[in-house]
């Protein structure tokens, strides 16, 4: 026998190698599509996710605020003010609990200076209450003239906190002068703003024990700079009178616009919305029409840009994030039949 004809074929042939790499890549090529299609999908559940999330917790933080503007405990008349008006750093838009929300139009406003990267062309809102209680409970009975209110035992008010008392005669406002944790409050006239002379200038009435001890909240929410760069949620709180604290509640929230329902008839019902640069007189809100626009963090989870519409604003969405618009209308419990 030749011993041509006595070997064996040993591997593979030119052709069948190319046969053989060109299945592969395509086996290969439906591997990456799948990992890539996978990978499409979970960072486009993820944004979506964290757009909702992001869209609840800021009309969350605003609703509430919203809601409660002006209130003032069980007193029906206007807030006696015993802050010192005449201090530099008191500001009545800041520490009137009788006008309780004021808003500007696509502009920072007067706190521009303690803003943090603040947004163009976002509004901003400003809400004042008393509706949180402070855990206080006055001993005893109070006179007109006092100094001091007695605590039944040291409370968690801090030094300088602004505090509303309130029963069904009347109601009264003044800075906090005890120290952190005292078991009473005494309203000097130093501190910032600080208070009128409390040898000159009274309580509205006398209190017994069953008076409301109330916080004071004046807080302004606007769109700044968050910590990772995207816009955000902020708010800057004056609760301590000259000592604003701003903090960032919300990451992802590119802009937001209020429209404030005017009651134009005094039925205290809303006949027409207007942006704030329209609003003429700031008791006559009887509710707020409120739309924020959250973003994803990442970029390029949507296919395209989109513009989406915030209460008749178009807002352009940038590098193909993923944006969804959040709105509902909320009435002020305390200007409402």
């Amino acid at each position: 026998m030749n011993a041509e004809c006595g070997r064996r074929q040993k591997g593979l042939t030119i052709v069948e190698l190319m046969v053989g790499l060109v299945l592969g890549l395509f086996l290969l090529a439906g591997v990456i599509q799948v990992f890539v299609s996978s990978k499409q999908a979970f960072r486009t559940n993820e944004g979506l996710s964290r757009v909702q999330e992001s869209g609840r917790f800021a009309m969350e933080f605003l609703l509430r605020d919203i809601r409660q503007a002006g209130f003032k405990g069980s007193c029906t008349s206007e807030v006696n003010n015993l802050l010192n008006t005449a201090s530099p750093s008191y500001s009545e838009a800041l520490y009137s609990l009788d006008g309780g929300i004021f808003g500007w139009n696509d502009t920072a406003g007067t706190q521009s200076g303690t803003m943090v990267g603040y947004q163009n062309s976002t509004d901003v809102v400003l809400l004042k209450h008393a509706a949180r209680a402070s855990g206080a409970t006055a001993s005893g009975n109070t006179p007109a003239n006092a100094n001091t209110i007695n605590l039944t035992s040291a409370s968690s008010i801090p030094k300088d906190a602004i505090i509303v008392v309130a029963d069904a005669r009347g109601c009264d406002i003044f800075q906090n002068r005890s120290n952190d944790n005292a078991n009473n409050l005494t309203r000097g006239n130093t501190g910032d703003p600080g208070n009128l002379n409390p040898g000159a200038f009274d309580f509205s009435h006398a209190y017994d024990s069953s008076m409301e001890i109330l916080s004071f909240r004046s807080v302004l929410y606007y769109i700044g700079t968050g910590a990772s760069g995207l816009p955000a949620l902020r708010q800057i709180r004056f609760d301590l009178g000259n000592a604003p604290i701003e903090e960032e509640l919300v990451e992802g929230i590119l802009d937001m616009q209020v429209l404030y329902g005017v009651d134009t008839d005094n039925n205290r019902d809303a006949n027409d919305y207007r942006t704030a640069n329209l609003v003429t007189d700031w008791e006559s809100v009887v509710s707020a029409r409120v739309c924020v626009v959250a973003i994803s963090n990442e970029t390029n989870v949507a296919t395209e840009s989109v513009t989406l519409g915030c209460n008749g604003k178009n807002v352009a969405v940038p590098n193909n994030r993923l944006g969804q618009v959040f709105t509902t209308t909320v009435g002020l419990r305390n200007r409402l039949p």
